[in-house]
């Protein structure tokens, strides 16, 4: 095996794709509950909550970007990329006409 393959089938890549398995069916199954104008704004909002705490967790174990493990970082921006991207595709009047609803709701039962 020539150190070219070596590098490319990283162990330590394969450490982030259990978690992100698991947190892209959380996602699905969240927006299956959800199923409705609050759904992408909740998935954006674990989305980029999630890359920052990534970030956060490479910065504080001394990882920086271009030394070691690309891969994490990589991974990160694409969480932060992503939940930015749902937020733009979410409709923000139909969210804020449910959240009202659902705040009513639960004003109603107080």
């Amino acid at each position: 095996m020539s150190a070219d393959t070596a590098k490319k089938h990283d162990p330590t890549s394969l450490g982030w794709m259990l978690p992100l398995l698991v947190a892209g069916g959380a996602f699905i199954v969240l927006a299956k509950l959800l199923a409705g104008p609050l759904a992408l704004p909740l998935i954006s909002l674990l989305l980029v909550t999630s890359g920052f705490l990534v970030a956060t967790a490479l910065l504080l174990t001394g990882s920086r970007i271009g030394k070691s493990h690309t891969t994490a970082w990589v991974i990160a921006g694409a969480l932060v990329f992503l939940g930015f991207a749902a937020a733009l595709v979410s409709d923000g009047h139909d969210a804020l006409a449910r959240l009202e609803r659902l705040h009513g709701i639960a004003s109603a039962v107080h």
